[in-house]
């Protein structure tokens, strides 16, 4: 009997460590997803054009992403819309005359904290769509995509919103 119980005592502490662990690299369905869009450079040409591409990419991934039901969902859907995001960017890029392209993909990246109305997230490091147009070394531009947050009003503004808000007000 005593050679079957001190395997067992040896198991079951060794489970129970494993259990208290963190999962590095899991992220956590309330971890958010961002867009990070970085300018080539910091020339008001350059800044300019970061914000044509940012409205694009916004436009298109923001129906995508507000229909997953899962964070998940949206990671999936975020790294599947990532050569579709550079190649909208490209596509300005070029009918703008700009001699340099852009770079689109999804990696996980530190950003600092940031507050929308009530809710702050943060600093830390988070899975983030990257669009690095030219080099990337101008000033950024970034926001959550998921749970989708930053959304831009009529006027170009941006306007903060929450899906759980909504459906709060709604009920």
């Amino acid at each position: 009997m005593k050679k079957y119980v001190t395997p067992v005592i040896v198991m079951l502490i060794s489970l129970s460590a494993l259990a208290v662990l963190p999962f590095s690299g899991c992220a956590s369905e309330n971890e958010p997803i961002r867009i990070h869009i970085r300018a080539d450079s910091d020339s008001d040409v350059d800044q300019a054009i970061k914000y044509v591409v940012r409205d694009k990419i916004v436009e298109y991934l923001t129906p995508r992403v507000g229909s997953a039901r899962s964070r998940a969902e949206a990671y999936r859907i975020v790294k599947s819309c990532a050569g579709e995001a550079e190649d909208i960017a490209e596509d300005i890029l070029s009918a703008c005359g700009f001699g340099y392209g852009a770079n689109a993909y999804v990696a996980r990246e530190t950003f600092p904290d940031r507050t929308y109305g009530d809710v702050t997230y943060p600093a830390g490091e988070y899975d983030a769509l990257i669009v690095e147009l030219g080099s990337g070394e101008g000033a950024n531009w970034w926001c959550v995509a998921y749970p989708p947050l930053c959304f831009y009003g009529e006027d170009g503004s941006v306007e903060y919103a929450s899906i759980i808000a909504e459906l709060i007000a709604a009920l």
